[in-house]
């Protein structure tokens, strides 16, 4: 598993190309095999009270991340069941990210890249079609406001990019990505920074885990990620300013 994480680490790094006899890859059908590197849930509290769930999955398959999410929050009348899929090719640029909302109402779109831009092509709840273009590189960071798992993938890229392990602890320096959040059709520059050990309270044992920051566009998270034995998976994040949580199962 261990190799996995890192595979698909080096598969959102740019210029890394794979080598190799791709047909040992396939399965029996000719279609290249799929490798889970992680899945689970997110819980979503606020205040202490839990409102929601993301279940996701990060998969390698031939040459390209595939990464399936798919979220539901309830809190009070109100209902949110939305779905995603991002694709990343194997040098780090996009291939494609589709998005759908079910609940409250029925929204659509996609981003691809187009002549080495991006575009996004939506579907509103109005069943209008439009076309929105990003003047940005197809390397550019799918940071998508309702997945947390995307979170999860930029600290890997953060790892394969900024860290290296030193005396069994991983030694890294604050790195910058450009990233495009969709659902605001807003582009911009985040950066993550390790801060160091930090002892957290997880399901009822105190867990010593690296802490890291996220800070794109004035708003702070902390997310705490687990030791390489355990393939660096997201256990913990926070956004400090409010009274939101989010908590793997």
């Amino acid at each position: 598993m261990k190799k996995l994480i890192v595979c698909v680490a080096l598969l959102l790094v740019p210029a890394l190309m794979f080598a190799g006899d791709k047909s040992k890859d396939k399965d029996k059908t000719g279609k290249d095999k799929k490798a889970t590197v992680d899945s689970g849930s997110f819980g979503i509290f606020v205040g202490g009270k839990r409102i929601g769930t993301e279940k996701f999955s990060v998969d390698q398959q031939g040459d390209e991340a595939v990464v399936i999410a798919e979220i539901s929050v309830q809190d009070g009348n109100v209902k949110s069941e939305q779905n995603s899929e991002l694709r990343i090719a194997a040098d780090g640029s996009l291939k494609s990210y589709k998005w759908h909302s079910i609940q409250p109402g029925k929204e659509e779109f996609t981003i691809e890249p187009k002549d080495q831009l991006l575009i996004e092509h939506l579907i509103t709840a109005e069943q209008r079609r439009q076309e929105i273009p990003f003047v940005l590189p197809i390397s550019t960071v799918i940071l998508d406001d309702n997945f947390f798992s995307h979170r999860e993938l930029l600290i890997w890229r953060y790892l394969a990019t900024g860290c290296a392990p030193q005396n069994g602890q991983l030694q890294c320096k604050p790195s910058h990505f450009g990233i495009l959040i969709p659902h605001q059709q807003n582009s911009g520059t985040t950066s993550v920074e390790l801060i160091g050990r930090d002892k957290i309270n997880y399901k009822g044992s105190e867990r010593e885990l690296n802490k890291m920051k996220i800070d794109t566009a004035g708003a702070q998270w902390l997310i705490w990620v687990d030791d390489p034995e355990n393939h660096y998976k997201v256990l913990k994040m926070t956004v400090p300013s409010t009274n939101i949580e989010i908590i793997r199962d």
